[in-house]
């Protein structure tokens, strides 16, 4: 057993553009096969304040906000196929407020009767992991019907949340701290104050392997305090320090 990997860095993992009807409220499509023959590695799948759909050959899933850092078993040879929703859409799509999903997997048809069972043989017989992704993504449009757009409360909070404080925020959308709080954690599954933590890591991830940045000017340039604050915050979430992150991403 290898030490603690990040999950994108795991076998092959890929995220693909949607377009089409999906587009306003998808974020993307994914596809993450596990190594037949690797080391078994511990994997961390770090919180990035987002809802997927998943399909496996169990069946299909929801895969809840995650608060910090997920451990789930990948198989040998697995493959998990995703649809990642953008923020407010999926708790219009749930019928359920996000924080009863935080840090769970749960059945799809828990939460939502339909059709998408039926449609389990199909992604099955279906030849390859990008067929079968093509094909959940034209079974999710054709169930789900019309879309959302996505809510203009929940995207407003994402894009302000790491640059405000909860005051400004509050003011900033015309509602109080208590309406605030409530937004974020039925849109999100956590109040604005852990999605900030949240958001704020993935702008680290986003930017940590570019060439010969510092990690020091990355802690500034992503809003925290110093490099400290970021090696704890970084760590507490994902369970890997930044530098630990770094070398997996050039490695």
């Amino acid at each position: 057993m290898t030490g603690t990997m990040l999950a994108k860095r795991y076998g092959d993992y890929r995220e693909f553009a949607v377009g089409g009807a999906l587009s306003g409220a998808v974020r993307c499509a994914w596809l993450h096969s596990a190594p037949v023959d690797g080391v078994a590695a511990r994997v961390a799948v770090v919180p990035d304040g987002c809802v997927d759909l998943l399909w496996t050959e169990n069946g299909f899933m929801i895969a809840g906000p995650d608060r910090t850092a997920a451990f789930p078993p990948l198989h040998p040879g697995a493959t998990i196929l995703g649809l990642r929703f953008k923020p407010g859409i999926a708790r219009h799509l749930l019928r359920c407020d996000l924080d009863a999903l935080t840090g769970k997997v749960v059945a799809f048809d828990d939460l939502r009767r339909g059709g998408f069972n039926a449609h389990h043989d199909r992604l099955l017989a279906a030849d390859g992991a990008m067929k079968r992704l093509r094909l959940l993504r034209d079974i999710f449009a054709a169930e789900m019907g019309d879309l959302p757009a996505m809510r203009h409360d929940a995207a407003a909070l994402e894009a302000l949340c790491t640059r405000l404080p909860a005051e400004g925020l509050a003011t900033a959308l015309g509602v109080t701290e208590r309406t605030l709080r409530r937004i974020s954690t039925a849109e999100f599954g956590y109040g604005p104050k852990t999605l900030a933590r949240i958001l704020r890591l993935q702008k680290v991830l986003g930017r940590i392997g570019e060439h010969k940045i510092a990690l020091a000017d990355l802690a500034a340039e992503t809003g925290f305090a110093d490099q400290a604050h970021m090696n704890r915050d970084v760590l507490s979430l994902t369970s890997l320090t930044p530098s630990e992150i770094l070398r997996q991403m050039r490695s």
